[in-house]
């Protein structure tokens, strides 16, 4: 409050030196110029009422959905294709389907941009026990719905596309 006190004082004097020429210059508009400043003044008044009421309120604690909102908005922000990552093996995980179509393609380009990066090609006696699962031409899973790869052995394959 004692911030706008300058301000409140400024524009309480800019109302007074208005209405003070209205009357003075415009005796015809003096009871419309009184009605005006009288305005102004109550408006100033309520505003310093309503910051007094307001900075003598205790404050509410913030609710746990608002907590919540400003944690997120204050986390670091994940890359778009870590996500994605995330995502397609959640789902590679879960169903056979999704490890088919969204985690094989992308551990496929990860072994063959390693190989490639050592100067070899991807084939059986590169990739090892992973050449079954990994293999471009590798038939659609029977059952869509069944399990996709376990949690072990995609650990297992990740150490071993790490180490090429």
């Amino acid at each position: 409050m004692r911030r706008h006190l300058l301000d409140l004082g400024v524009l309480l004097v800019l109302a007074t030196i208005t209405c003070a020429y209205l009357v003075v210059a415009q005796p015809g508009l003096r009871n419309y110029a009184i009605y005006a400043y009288l305005f102004v003044v109550g408006g100033l008044v309520m505003i310093v009422i309503v910051s007094a009421f307001g900075e003598a309120l205790p404050r509410r604690p913030r609710s746990p959905f608002e907590q919540a909102l400003a944690e997120v908005k204050h986390r670091e922000r994940v890359p778009a294709q870590v996500e994605q990552i995330e995502r397609a093996v959640t789902l590679g995980v879960a169903s056979a389907y999704d490890l088919h179509h969204r985690l094989l393609p992308q551990l496929r380009e990860i072994a063959q941009c390693r190989l490639e990066r050592a100067g070899r090609t991807s084939g059986p006696e590169t990739l090892g026990r992973w050449w079954e699962l990994l293999r471009p031409d590798r038939a659609e899973p029977h059952d869509r719905f069944g399990p996709g790869i376990s949690q072990s052995e995609l650990r297992a394959l990740v150490a071993d596309l790490e180490r090429m």
